[in-house]
């Protein structure tokens, strides 16, 4: 049975920054990551999601330091993902975080008998050493294409999206901007993105002329223009260029 993702991320709410970035890079690879950067409890009420990710998932990585090993709720999760190793044969990818063996022998000994990769290594060679177990070493993985994902492509510019539900109404990111204040911010392209962040996107559609934007009227592009310039992204100042901004 396929799963809908390939990796279920196991951290303490402490070492999320260096699990973000794991993940991001997991998934510039084309990989599927379950990631919740949130500062979960036992009993929360993302108890039931992250149940359903654990099971979702393909494979579990385990970023183990010293705050992993003294958090109940990672205790959980590690749990569940070493029982389903046992009993299923699901593999575990633990990456040692600020930790050495005795310290995991001591903690965990079964846990420490499984080949790991330290977080001292390049964030990159770790990345790529997980994919190519989870491509099982194909040379060649067909990855969807960035511009592949509407969300992506709404950012562009370049398409549409609906507003909160499968029938919603639509909406593009020219009108996005002239959203009421009480419209932001806006959840696209999995995080909450200010006014400001949908108008610096509307000043890089402008500047850059991809031929797949969306046609807007002369007198929208007007508008588009004085909205730029009013949150500091005047695209008819010298030398401007939106890159600048992020």
């Amino acid at each position: 049975m396929i799963k809908p993702y390939h990796l279920f991320i196991s951290h303490a709410s402490e070492d999320e920054d260096y699990a973000g970035c794991l993940a991001k890079a997991l998934e510039c690879l084309g990989l599927k990551v379950w990631f919740a950067p949130l500062s979960l409890k036992v009993g929360d009420k993302l108890l039931d999601s992250i149940n359903a990710g654990l099971m979702a998932s393909e494979y579990g990585l385990l970023l183990i330091s010293p705050k992993y090993i003294e958090k109940q709720w990672t205790s959980y999760e590690l749990d569940i993902l070493h029982r389903q190793h046992i009993e299923t044969d699901k593999k575990l990818f633990p990456l040692w975080h600020g930790v050495e063996k005795a310290q995991l022998d001591s903690w965990n000994p079964g846990l420490s008998g499984i080949i790991a990769i330290k977080s001292t290594e390049d964030l990159g060679d770790i990345s790529s050493k997980i994919a190519d177990v989870i491509y099982q070493g194909c040379p060649v993985r067909g990855i969807t294409p960035i511009y592949g994902n509407p969300q992506w492509r709404f950012l562009q510019g370049c398409g549409e999206l609906l507003a909160n539900q499968e029938d919603g109404g639509a909406f593009n990111l020219f009108e996005a901007a002239e959203f009421p204040e009480g419209h932001f911010p806006l959840y696209v392209y999995n995080r909450p993105h200010s006014r400001a962040e949908i108008v610096l996107a509307v000043a890089k559609a402008l500047y850059y002329g991809n031929p797949d934007v969306i046609s807007v009227s002369k007198a929208v592009r007007v508008r588009m223009k004085k909205l730029c310039k009013e949150h500091g992204f005047d695209l008819d100042a010298p030398g401007f260029d939106p890159a600048a901004y992020g």
